[in-house]
């Protein structure tokens, strides 16, 4: 039986122990968390709970199953970790205050080493994500990821037909912390950061594109909020997108995923310079 840990944070106090456990495990399949309730196999501070009891916090929620997630690995040596992140689970800690990639990733490596995130992916994003497991190491990429010399590429169906083909688009970010949420402007503005986002239509079935998209510049939200500025929201995606297309669709996870990285870093991680990892999106 494996036992999955959260801890009710001050965004989740009140929420029914059902919803509460949908969002804080969101890795695990909705009927691995039915079952659970139904074998009263969900404790909150080590007592027992129903679908409805209320959420405490600071309480800490366990919930026992013989399921067992585990993130797919694309590449592992001794000192990185690339894996392929689902599009349901937050790379750290998030406000529910639930399962992560890190917290999995820790539990896997049983105290041998510390995995560390070196860059990020948005919760409902999937794809390659780099982990290292050293202090020299992840130097050495914290700074590659700070002067792009990665080249990370995505793919995401989008709706409507791109107009050219093929582009890059140039605009201005702003972003509002207190929001978590961020805004395009096509002109200079205080606060205002520059981006560039290049893509290509690989795809269009009429109503959906897919596109294969790399960032020039990699800012938070960058291509959902830019392609959404575009007209050509991502699909799934509730934030930024088209809810009555998803709803219609029947899709609430975003179709944004991470399929493509080359290596160019250096130092003590030269042997993987040029080295190029590729995935198949999930959609």
């Amino acid at each position: 039986m494996r036992v999955y840990e959260a801890v009710v944070t001050e965004f989740a106090e009140g929420l029914e122990m059902y919803s509460y456990a949908c969002f804080a495990f969101s890795v695990l399949p909705e009927h691995v968390i039915r079952d659970a309730f139904a074998a009263r196999d969900v404790k909150m501070d080590g007592k027992r709970v129903k679908r409805n009891t209320e959420a405490v916090l600071g309480a800490k929620v366990q919930l026992y199953t013989p399921f067992s997630v585990e993130l797919p690995i694309v590449y592992e040596d001794d000192r990185i970790l690339l894996i392929n992140k689902p599009p349901s689970i937050s790379c750290c800690e998030d406000e529910y205050g639930g399962v992560t990639v890190l917290s999995l990733l820790t539990e896997r490596a049983g105290g041998a080493y510390v995995p560390r995130l070196c860059h990020r992916l948005d919760h409902w994003t999937s794809g390659l994500l780099l982990l290292c497991k050293d202090d020299e190491s992840e130097q050495i990429l914290l700074e590659a990821f700070k002067n792009r010399a990665l080249e990370k590429i995505y793919q995401c169906l989008v709706r409507g037909e791109m107009r050219p083909k093929a582009d890059t688009k140039t605009a201005f970010l702003i972003k509002d912390a207190e929001q978590a949420r961020v805004r395009i402007v096509t002109h200079e503005t205080p606060g205002a950061l520059p981006i560039a986002t290049k893509y290509e239509t690989l795809d269009f079935d009429g109503e959906i594109s897919r596109l294969r998209v790399t960032l020039l510049t990699g800012r938070t939200h960058q291509i959902r909020a830019h392609l959404s500025f575009l007209s050509h929201p991502i699909l799934g995606d509730d934030k930024y997108g088209d809810r009555a297309l998803n709803k219609r669709m029947k899709t609430w996870v975003e179709k944004l995923c991470a399929t493509e990285l080359t290596l160019h870093v250096g130092g003590a991680l030269s042997y993987l310079d040029n080295r190029h990892f590729e995935i198949d999106p999930p959609f």
